[in-house]
């Protein structure tokens, strides 16, 4: 791995959909270099995939949160899997994290109302391991 690799990475982790040919331009390399060193990637299963970013206001998520939950349990895969499988309509669990510190799990929510944002946090409390929430709206991202 050498600092072209890390450069093709980064170009790839920004635009997922570039192409050899631009890449080529960008870096200065041949197509077939390209080509060969993002197999070579793919290969070494550093780049696993190539994925779309979706614009979730345009689909009407305009209420994002993030969750941490305060839980006790001693089977954690058993717990993520109950998390996973909630369904609130018009919500998505974006991304779900155990973590060190006070909080013992991280969630990133997108729903198209705070009335869902309640209805999930109604199903968390149904759930015997959480003991404890706290929810934060997210007012603007760097990413966004």
């Amino acid at each position: 791995m050498d600092s072209l690799d890390m450069q093709i990475i980064e170009n790839i982790e920004k635009e997922g959909r570039i192409s050899h040919e631009e890449l080529s331009k960008r870096l200065n390399l041949s197509r077939p270099a390209i080509h060969n060193r993002v197999t070579k990637l793919e290969d070494q299963g550093i780049i696993s995939g190539y994925r779309g970013l979706i614009n979730w206001s345009k689909l009407g998520y305009t209420t994002n949160a993030m969750i941490s939950l305060k839980v006790r349990t001693t089977n954690y895969d058993k717990l993520l899997e109950e998390l996973k499988g909630l369904e609130v309509t018009d919500l998505v669990i974006e991304e779900c994290h155990i973590v060190t510190g006070t909080w013992c799990i991280l969630m990133k929510i997108r729903c198209k109302s705070p009335l869902k944002l309640k209805a999930l946090q109604d199903e968390l409390h149904k759930i015997d391991s959480i003991k404890e929430s706290s929810t934060s709206l997210i007012l603007s991202s760097l990413c966004d």
